[in-house]
């Protein structure tokens, strides 16, 4: 199944229901599900409040803080289940002492970067049993598909959410496209080189790039503005008709979603509803070009469809009951809740 109709039957499932209910599983049992978070801090340290919810108790621990070890240990032996946000199919610490536990309920969720890390130690012949063994989501369906490559049964279960856009503000009267790039460093990866040969050959055409903290672009052309972080991203979609993210590995991209959210036109590396597929230099040119003559004559019109399908899909209710739902699901059936 490809990404688009993945998430086309996801919303038919059923998972974007009002709040979840209390269920009379949790209710019988009386003392709450305990969720223990572990894994890339920036993105674990918002979840409990987000997911805060009747019946559960959901935590976090910060691996920077020696005075966070022992209620760390303390509530990995306590946890009914472990979601790891960012995995790993080798041995690390936390791994080592959660099978120590004989710990049976834990989550590998693959984010993006770390298959890249997982595919190389599978090459030299590392992978885990005890790790292989556990659930594998994945943040995206094509990150499911190369987790399965690696002889791992792995879901699409997606975790990101954008909080809604009540009205998005109406296409921009000049034209322009919005990029990203964090650091030079890692140029290759969001396609850099390619973003600068198209803005040479569309002198025309207005650039923008943002999120720059580390290196600098040498010789952009005129037509490029760059910038840094950016405190207030809503000003900048309003300001670009096309948000354009050449990547040449991703995860579920947070900024694709933002931008359709505000009825921006997307042109992103993997085939996903309601953006066009970037692929290389010639086909990317080419879909900016025909958004641009379409913008010319006047029929450019907000991406409808995507901000619908983002506010019903990746909300954070959609989100947080899907979850609560599929943890549920797994303390239940496994024999180590008493």
């Amino acid at each position: 199944m490809n990404s688009t109709s993945e998430v086309a039957e996801t919303e038919r499932s059923g998972v974007l229901e009002g709040a979840l209910p209390t269920s009379p599983a949790r209710l019988e049992v009386g003392s709450p599900f305990k969720v223990l978070l572990h894994g890339l801090e920036y993105f674990c340290r918002g979840l409990p409040a987000a997911f805060q919810s009747d019946g559960w108790e959901i935590r976090h621990h910060s691996v920077h803080q020696l005075h966070s070890f022992v209620p760390l240990v303390r509530d990995l032996r306590a946890a009914d289940l472990l979601f790891l946000w960012g995995s790993r199919i080798s041995f690390g610490k936390f791994l080592r002492v959660a099978r120590f536990f004989d710990k049976r309920n834990v989550v590998m969720f693959w984010a993006g970067s770390d298959v890249l890390g997982a595919q190389m130690q599978f090459a030299q012949g590392i992978c885990e049993p005890w790790i292989a063994a556990k659930t594998h989501w994945a943040g995206a369906p094509w990150l499911r598909d190369e987790i399965q490559a690696l002889g791992m049964k792995c879901e699409f279960v997606p975790i990101t959410w954008v909080p809604r856009v009540e009205r998005p503000h109406p296409l921009p009267e000049r034209f322009s496209i919005l990029v990203y790039l964090p650091d030079v460093d890692r140029a290759p990866l969001y396609g850099l080189e390619r973003i600068l040969q198209v803005a040479r050959s569309l002198p025309h055409i207005s650039f923008e790039l943002v999120g720059l903290a580390s290196g600098r672009v040498l010789d952009p052309p005129p037509n490029l503005r760059i910038r840094g972080r950016i405190a207030d991203m809503a000003e900048v979609y309003r300001r670009s008709s096309v948000y354009w993210r050449p990547v040449s590995h991703d995860g579920l991209s947070f900024m694709s979603l933002e931008a359709m959210s505000h009825g921006r036109h997307v042109i992103w590396s993997y085939p996903f509803p309601h953006c066009k597929q970037s692929t290389n230099v010639k086909t990317d040119r080419a879909e900016i070009l025909r958004l641009h003559d379409q913008h010319e004559r006047k029929l450019l019109s907000l991406n409808e469809s995507a901000v619908e399908m983002v506010a019903e899909r990746f909300s954070l209710d959609a989100i947080r009951n899907d979850y609560l739902r599929r943890w549920e699901q797994i303390i239940l059936s496994s024999a180590e809740r008493r």
